[in-house]
């Protein structure tokens, strides 16, 4: 796993003939975003059942991406939903390959993350459940939400424990391990707010977005509100995703921007020119690298973040 993620910095960091990402200043004394790759889809390769690691690509067939929207990153692997295609993908970033999932579902409030393991977890709304994917594409588990109202978004923690937000509710329920019940966790503290649109977990708490509010809470396990970020600033904020220094991206419902918040700094707008697309789709962060998708063009961007000055 190591070796994977140093292959992943070092092929991000000397991408040579790619384009680079115009600096973008966050407070006069450095830039955010570092030279990027881009990845419009890959290889077909499937995985080596039992392992999940791929098969060396040879001659398959390459596959390009139409309309790639939800995102997760980890170690170098990418899942991607494509709404062009109404399939899920996974992409191996280091060997350059691709493999369908079969089992998950895509569609209008798809939401994704990559475990610790790289299993693939992936929220189907409609269906009120989320499934757990292992990289060999067998299917592990199913959550069930017993909520009234359809789960509009998940996270995972860094010892692998899913957060469901239940939207409307204003709260998220905690899935312990496998046979265990659901804990609701109601939010505490926040007189504005209205619902639970998307959820991240950094060091500082879990990061709760209300869009109808426009802000995002900063919310302690207990459910204690401890700051809110963004307020006044967020238009129509619909996804976010959080990095290692627990600045929070927020995508803008138009797809035009992000705005990068974090406590005690000033916010900084990103446009999607700067990020290297015409229309953000989608977005997610691993440690320092931030990954967005063109739904427009039909690619995945990846950047690699600076580290606060």
């Amino acid at each position: 796993m190591h070796r994977r993620l140093f292959l992943f910095s070092t092929l991000l960091a000397g991408c040579a003939g790619e384009p680079v990402a115009e600096a973008v200043r966050a407070d006069g004394r450095g830039g955010l975003l570092r030279p990027w790759r881009t990845v419009p889809g890959g290889f077909l390769a499937p995985p080596v059942p039992g392992t999940g690691l791929s098969a060396r690509a040879g001659s398959a067939m390459y596959v390009k991406w139409i309309a790639p929207t939800a995102l997760a990153l980890r170690n170098g692997d990418l899942l991607v939903a494509d709404l062009g295609t109404g399939r899920l993908w996974r992409a191996d970033t280091v060997a350059g390959t691709l493999s369908g999932l079969a089992a998950a579902p895509v569609g209008t409030g798809t939401a994704l993350a990559l475990g610790a393991d790289l299993s693939a977890w992936v929220l189907d709304p409609a269906a009120r459940q989320v499934l757990r994917i292992a990289r060999d594409g067998r299917l592990l588990q199913t959550f069930r939400s017993s909520a009234p109202t359809l789960p509009r978004a998940m996270a995972l923690d860094a010892t692998g424990q899913l957060l469901l937000a239940d939207g409307p509710l204003g709260q998220w329920s905690e899935l312990r391990p496998a046979g265990a019940v659901a804990v609701p966790v109601q939010l505490v503290g926040a007189d504005r707010l209205a619902q639970v649109d998307a959820l991240a977990v950094g060091r500082a708490g879990v990061m709760v977005l209300d869009g109808l509010a426009g802000c995002v809470h900063v919310v302690q396990r207990d459910g204690r509100v401890t700051g809110t970020l963004g307020q006044g600033e967020l238009v129509h904020p619909m996804a976010i995703a959080i990095d290692r220094h627990d600045r929070v991206f927020v995508l803008e419902a138009s797809g035009q921007s992000l705005r990068v918040l974090q406590a005690g700094r000033p916010s900084i707008v990103l446009t999607a020119a700067q990020l290297g697309v015409q229309q953000i789709g989608g977005l997610a962060a691993d440690g320092s690298f931030l990954a967005v998708s063109d739904r427009v063009v039909g690619q995945v961007v990846i950047h690699q973040l600076a580290d606060p000055s």
